[in-house]
């Protein structure tokens, strides 16, 4: 009786796990049929922002499939998809896209040879078939253009993409809900109205360009989050960034204000908005946008905002922003004071200079050593006119062989070592590798940082001129 019990019991946990199974089909199955990818290895991929990926199976893996003799392989799982356009891609770098929406069932057919995209024919998935519509039109009238153009013909170009764009308006508002419209709206330039006129009768030579930059998202639905995963958003916010906006770091901080504020309309767009220009100013090479990571943190990267962020990521990333913040362009030159070669205190602040150079370095690093000869070379052309070099070596454990590098090469400015390990001027001045050089001007606010020794010309007689204009304003 026992043993038929046990029986009966493990038959009950078969048949309810077999039931569950089948009460839970594929969330998505994505089936295909391509003529010319017979047994070749399959994945299926998608855009995020300025990026592609391959989709992950169960098992953390890429999602990779393998073609039957037939060319027919299928994907699936038993979760969504997040809306966006995807694709498919071989070994061989064949591939082909499509759209994945609120359709997550249906099976596209095509065949490599000849024109691929253009064959390609989509079942159970109207949008599929309207995209794919739509890219035979289109290369039809890309053909036209080009045939136009070796003919010089730009009146006939022009007709060519009124065409084009009468065929989108007329999808857009057939499917005003479909992502194949919000693409082709994000992708509307804005059109500028006749130049206006200033009080002495010339044109405003400055509207266009104001008015292009004030409108040109117009078109983009900031609250519609799958555009985060086509190729159309990132470079239309590359573009604002890069193009339209002035690269300081004032202009660039307004600039990302005004996007995250439209990206405020949607949870998956604020991300990638968020996260990106974030990103992108911490790592830029543009000399003081570290200003607006600093401000990104500062402002976005709250536990409430910042959802996708682990509590020890942002921990880390704050603590960064706090390490960048005294040492941001325009700010006064943090605390320092260190023994030079004969033990006495130079202090920063009291270096009486026009300029000065705040230059860290080490005697045995490489590049110092071929960067310090140009600086001693530029340094005995330029301290007749005021300016002073504050040199901190960084290597504290070699202070004899220090001494003897600064004899033997006459560096005669103001060397200084924190021999005692009381500055912790490594963090203060986020130096993790040498040489790094600040600029100070006669106030010791930064007005330069991070740049090479053949750029300190430049930038002093550039905050000369920016000083001498001041001047002349008042």
């Amino acid at each position: 009786m026992s043993k038929l019990k046990t029986f009966f019991l493990c038959t009950c946990l078969y048949v309810s796990a077999a039931y569950s199974a089948m009460a839970a089909p594929p969330k998505y199955k994505l089936s295909f049929a391509i003529k010319g990818l017979e047994h070749k290895v399959c994945l299926l991929g998608f855009y995020y922002g300025d990026k592609t990926y391959i989709s992950l199976d169960k098992n953390g893996k890429d999602d990779t499939v393998v073609a039957d003799a037939h060319g027919s392989f299928t994907f699936s799982r038993d979760t969504t998809l997040q809306p966006g356009i995807y694709f498919v891609l071989t070994r061989t770098k064949k591939s082909f896209q499509f759209i994945i929406d609120k359709e997550q069932k249906f099976s596209i057919e095509g065949d490599t040879a000849g024109d691929f995209i253009t064959n390609l024919k989509a079942k159970e998935s109207p949008e599929n078939s309207m995209f794919f519509d739509y890219l035979r039109y289109v290369t039809v009238k890309h053909l036209e253009a080009v045939k136009y153009e070796k003919q010089k013909n730009s009146a006939m170009i022009d007709s060519v993409n009124r065409e084009v764009q009468r065929y989108k308006d007329d999808f857009v508002r057939k499917h005003p809900d479909m992502l194949l419209s919000t693409v082709f709206k994000a992708n509307e330039e804005p059109v500028l109205p006749p130049t206006p006129k200033l009080p002495n009768g010339r044109p405003d030579s400055t509207f266009p360009y104001r008015y292009y930059k004030a409108h040109f998202f117009d078109h983009v639905n900031f609250s519609d989050g799958r555009l985060v995963r086509t190729p159309v958003l990132f470079p239309l916010i590359k573009e604002y960034l890069d193009r339209l906006t002035m690269p300081i770091p004032d202009s660039v901080i307004v600039a990302a204000d005004y996007l995250v504020g439209k990206a405020k309309a949607n949870r998956e767009m604020f991300k990638f908005v968020v996260a990106y220009i974030t990103n992108k100013y911490e790592t830029s090479n543009i000399m003081g946008m570290d200003a607006v990571f600093v401000h990104m943190a500062d402002n976005y990267y709250t536990p409430d905002q910042a959802y996708w962020v682990s509590p020890s990521q942002l921990e880390k990333l704050k603590e960064r922003a706090a390490q960048l913040k005294p040492v941001l362009i325009g700010k006064h030159v943090p605390p320092l004071a260190l023994p030079d070669t004969s033990l006495a205190i130079q202090v920063i602040d009291s270096v009486r200079a026009r300029y000065t150079v705040l230059y860290f370095w080490d005697y045995d690093c490489g590049f110092c050593q071929k960067e310090t000869p140009k600086l001693v070379k530029w340094y005995d052309s330029a301290k007749a006119q005021g300016i002073e070099v504050y040199a901190v070596e960084t290597n504290e454990n070699e202070l004899a062989k220090w001494k003897d590098y600064i004899r033997k090469n006459n560096l005669d400015w103001i060397n200084v070592a924190d021999r005692y390990h009381t500055s912790n001027f490594h963090h203060v001045f986020a130096i993790v590798s040498t040489p790094v050089v600040y600029v100070l001007d006669e106030n010791k606010n930064i007005i330069a940082k991070n740049i090479d020794v053949s750029e300190l010309n430049k930038v002093i007689k550039h905050d000369i001129e920016i000083q001498n204009a001041k001047r002349g304003k008042n």
